[in-house]
């Protein structure tokens, strides 16, 4: 090997042009595959397309629509949302937001888009129901119409079906509805039927109000409260991030235009906010596009602050050049073998930058060394000799703590583990090649002259950092091994940040208004439940979804004589779901909508038993919809079915316990399925993801590196010593999280792993370099002394461009980027000081006179011998002679 090494640097040097050549042909061949690379934030990036999940939310995408934009109009004061669609004009509004959003006659439409949903079709159903008969024709009488029908079923006045939906004779319950479907009665008949028009507001007021006054149960998802009303746009299934942010920004524009723009028509408004997941999703597509390469320019400027600083020798910023053109590289091959860019990989520049520059850094150090110090013949062969081999080491060191990241359940922690894996490999042969090419050919032509820098500040310093005494070394192994097994105790008690609208920057506009929307109706997201069977239209199926949606919201009695209770819904159902949201328990789900719902809430009269309604009933009142609430709600062949709850939470863990609950709990009859789907429930999925390996993924990659230094070091003792300060920082960072109740960025799943790659790399070289000093004859201690002096300027230079590498995440605009940043930072300053400070001790303790575990059959015999008994060097010399010239023969006393 060591000709190999010799042979690869007098060739190299000897054709430094051609190699420059061939650099620029490659840098340019694959800086063209940088632009193949992929921006991925749909849901194939989140889960497996082997999940459950994942071919459920597909499924259910392909039948009822993508993401949801919430379109929240917001009332003037002194006026409801009556006055708000009393008004004509305002009505002419929303018939064109509709027309333009969903597309009508010649009218296209946005493209992308499902369906549209506004107050005025809402209304436009609820005058269907009262108006017209399961055909479609207008009612003679009332009790002809499908509302009227099922009212007058249910309170046992007429009409047949099973008699099991239909309130017991003589019973307070059926007095109460009887009561209230003659009040009912009235109410319509003091509106002459020639005057049952949109244009009436005492109609509309009719439409929107039940007997108590109050709006309407099944209006509410599109009226919350008194002052505000929503109009509900859902965007086609499955759409990738582009097509999907497109639709997103067309309906926000048309939406503002119409509602708040300078020349809108729509009166009696005061506020209108439109967003949704898709906006999100959006904005941090375009972040990924910008972020990247804003990440990697403040780390370059960083490092270059650092190299011009800290790195004295002769083309300083050297190995800055070699990492972008090695980075260049892994993107370019990013780009061509497919690998996409995440929220997770778009923190593989900077981290490559900061892994990577070590290696050039050393290669650049180690062959100043040669020249300065030790004033070898040939200092580029010499170094090469040297240091590759232990390059490959850390290369291996790496891309074994990165292949951890292919455990993960995660698709994009995956793929961020084949970019770093592709690069740091690329990066490792750029940092040996084209140092050694561009410096043999500088040597050659203008050889460095410079001071002896082993007594410079740097080197200094890495000698005090290493100066503890050799006794400490077995009470730091105890106590590493204390704090990696009580980080390992407490890892599983650690919370994660769970609120997706947490992981974004919370200063920007989609932002503030997902906290607008939230704070005027409670809730800015919904949870689909995706029922399936033969006919849904069958009343098997139609009392199923009627008893899940009222156990699910609480809304039936808590005792009684039927089937439909509290009670019986916490033995046989799901019960009432709550969450707890700033200390204080709240509903978990606020609304229920679908065409059962909407029959349901008609029949739900205060007293009374809360029936189901009849599947004729349901059926009709889907058929006579208008399209888009058709669309929303079931599909044309009647075999699958809607049900949507708008949520009272954002939070991914409390979302995980309502999916667990309907996903369990939820008890649907035999032929029939009832499945949570939608965004909420992909978030859910990689939550459950993430946590379901989280930790492990750290301790694999140190089992992986672990077993193979002690393959390739050929001892379990080296082995572990190199990875003692991987073990203190990782152990001590669960400690100190879970000490201080800190919730956790899901990002540091990867943390680990990049600890491990970081550390390994310094401690195996510390330990490869002390190795060689043995070599040279010094006893342990003088080899730790003469280690660190020579070194120490690359390791401080190279440690600090590490930390700068991944710290510089936490400038990120995105909490989730910034809070990973700077706890994988601050381990990674943990783990390099307990490399340079516990570990030197550990060396010279463990090779000891009679134990000699880290030098032994790494070390022949012979040199070894040079050591023992007291003889072994005290004092550096060059490779080439002592400090006071070239030439003199360096051999150890009693050596010949």
């Amino acid at each position: 090997m060591k000709r190999f090494w010799s042979r690869l640097a007098v060739e190299l040097g000897r054709r430094a042009g051609l190699v420059a050549a061939v650099g620029l042909i490659l840098t340019g061949i694959l800086g063209f595959g940088v632009t193949r690379l992929d921006f991925a934030t749909s849901q194939d990036s989140y889960l497996n397309t082997d999940d459950q999940v994942y071919i459920d939310n597909v499924a259910y995408q392909d039948l009822f629509g993508g993401q949801a934009m919430l379109s929240v109009l917001v009332t003037e004061e002194g006026t409801d949302v009556a006055d708000l669609m009393a008004s004509t004009e305002n009505q002419a509004v929303f018939a064109d937001i509709a027309d333009q959003i969903g597309g009508s006659g010649d009218t296209e439409g946005v493209p992308n888009v499902e369906a549209v949903v506004t107050p005025l079709t809402a209304l436009q159903l609820s005058d269907t129901l009262i108006q017209r008969t399961p055909t479609g024709e207008a009612a003679a009488d009332p009790t002809q119409s499908i509302a009227g029908g099922a009212l007058a079923f249910a309170a046992g006045l007429g009409g047949e079906g099973p008699p099991e939906l239909q309130e017991e004779a003589g019973t307070p319950e059926a007095e109460a509805r009887t009561q209230d479907t003659l009040a009912t009665a009235e109410r319509l008949g003091a509106i002459p039927v020639e005057q049952r028009t949109f244009d009436n507001p005492d109609w509309i007021e009719f439409l929107l109000r039940d007997n108590q006054g109050e709006i309407r149960k099944a209006l509410r998802p599109f009226f919350p409260d008194e002052e505000t009303a929503q109009v509900v746009t859902r965007l086609g299934g499955n759409l990738d991030i582009e097509d999907e942010g497109a639709a997103a920004e067309a309906v926000t524009d048309i939406v503002d235009e119409a509602t708040i723009g300078d020349d809108a028509p729509m009166e009696g408004l005061s506020a209108s906010t439109t967003v949704g997941a898709p906006t999100l999703l959006s904005d941090i597509n375009d972040y990924l596009k910008g972020g990247l390469l804003s990440l990697g320019a403040i780390a370059v400027g960083v490092m270059v602050i650092v190299l011009l600083l800290l790195f004295q020798v002769r083309w300083r910023l050297l190995p800055l050049a070699v990492i972008l053109i090695g980075v260049t590289w892994a993107f370019g091959l990013a780009g061509y073998i497919g690998i996409p860019l995440s929220l997770v990989t778009i923190s593989g520049l900077p981290v490559m930058l900061g892994v990577g520059i070590d290696y050039a850094i050393q290669m650049h150090a180690r062959i100043e060394e040669e020249v300065i110090i030790d004033r070898v013949a040939h200092p580029i062969q010499e170094s090469a000799r040297k240091l590759g081999p232990a390059l490959l080491v850390v290369t291996f060191d790496a891309v074994l703590a990165f292949v951890a990241l292919k455990f993960a359940r995660v698709p994009m922690i995956r793929d961020f583990g084949d970019l770093l894996i592709v690069g740091i490999i690329v990066i490792c042969f750029t940092s040996i090649i084209l140092p050694i090419a561009l410096l043999g050919m500088r040597e050659f032509r203008s050889p460095t002259k410079g001071r002896d820098f082993r007594s410079g500040a740097l080197g200094k310093l890495t000698v005090f950092l290493g100066s503890l005494p050799k006794w400490t070394a077995v009470p730091f192994a105890l106590i590493s091994g204390l704090i990696f097994v009580g980080g390992v105790v407490v890892e599983g008690d650690i919370e994660i940040k769970a609120d997706p609208i947490e992981w974004v920057n919370q200063d920007s506009e989609t932002v503030q208004k997902i906290d607008a929307v939230q704070a005027q109706t409670g809730s800015s997201s919904d949870l689909g439940v995706y029922v399936q069977s033969d006919d849904v239209f069958e009343q098997s199926t139609v009392t199923y979804v009627h008893t899940l949606a009222g156990c699910a919201l609480g809304s039936f009695p808590d005792e009684g004589d039927s089937p439909y209770t509290k009670a019986n819904c916490q033995e046989d159902y799901i019960p009432e779901q709550f969450v707890e949201v700033d200390g204080e328990e709240q509903k978990a789900l606020l609304t229920a909508s679908s065409i059962v719902t909407t029959m349901s809430y008609i029949l739900e009269i205060p007293g009374a038993t809360p029936l189901p309604p009849r599947a004729a009933d349901v059926q009709a009142a889907w058929e006579q919809a208008p399209p888009a609430i058709q669309a929303f709600t079931a599909t044309e062949d009647g075999e699958n079915l809607n049900l949507l709850f708008r949520t009272g939470y954002s939070s991914l863990s409390d979302g995980e316990e309502v999916v667990t609950a309907i996903r369990t709990d939820a008890n649907p009859p035999e032929g029939t399925t009832a499945v949570p789907s939608g965004l909420a429930v992909v978030g859910v999925g990689l939550l459950e993801n993430i946590e379901s390996n989280r930790a492990q993924l750290t301790y694999y990659a140190i089992a992986f590196v672990g077993i193979f230094l002690m393959i390739r070091l050929r001892s379990l003792i080296r082995s572990v010593l190199s990875l003692v300060p991987v073990l203190i920082a990782t152990g001590l960072a669960s400690l100190v999280a879970f000490g201080l109740g800190l919730e956790l960025s899901p990002m540091t799943a990867v943390g680990g792993p990049l600890v491990v790659a970081i550390c390994t790399e310094f401690t195996s070289l510390i330990l490869l370099r002390f190795v060689e000093e043995r070599e040279r004859g010094f006893a342990p201690q003088g080899a730790a002394d003469v280690a660190a002096a020579r070194t120490g300027r690359a390791f401080i230079v190279s440690a600090l461009t590490g930390v700068v590498g991944v710290g510089v995440i936490a400038t990120s605009s995105l909490p989730l980027l910034r809070d990973f940043g700077l706890i994988v930072a601050l381990n990674v300053v943990v783990a390099l000081l307990s490399a340079l400070v516990i570990l030197p001790p550990m060396l010279v303790w463990a090779d000891q006179e009679g134990r000699e575990w880290v030098s032994r059959r790494l070390v022949s015999e012979e040199d070894l011998a040079r050591s023992r008994g007291g003889k072994g060097l005290d004092a550096d010399v060059p490779e080439g002679g002592d400090p006071s010239g070239p030439g003199t023969d360096r051999t150890p006393a009693g050596q010949t």
